[in-house]
């Protein structure tokens, strides 16, 4: 046994991927139809009847609104960018100037 099997004349060959998750399963027949029912269940639960809270609100707001600094910080560096650049800054500046003063 010195050389390696070669793979078109072995019986693996004729073994298909469908074979052994479908014709030979030892699942019961009310299987999938039990996960597919659980699955539905959740999902109507999680989607439909489950009332908003906290987290819900919470997910709904942008990055700018959970960290406020983040905003100006990005400002800044769109500034100073577009300044490289040779581009017009004003609207970018005039932001920075209402943000910063929201703040105060």
């Amino acid at each position: 046994m010195d050389k390696p099997i070669k793979f078109s004349t072995s019986d693996a060959s004729k073994h298909h991927a469908y074979d052994t998750f479908f014709r030979e399963s030892n699942a019961p027949w009310y299987q999938s139809h039990c996960i597919t029912l659980s699955i539905a269940v959740f999902l109507l639960y999680f989607c439909v009847l489950r009332e908003e809270n906290d987290v819900d609100e919470e997910l709904g707001k942008t990055l700018w609104q959970r960290i406020p600094t983040l905003r100006d910080d990005s400002l800044q560096s769109q500034i100073r960018a577009g300044k490289l650049a040779g581009t017009d800054v004003s609207k970018l500046e005039q932001e920075l100037d209402d943000l910063r003063k929201k703040h105060k």
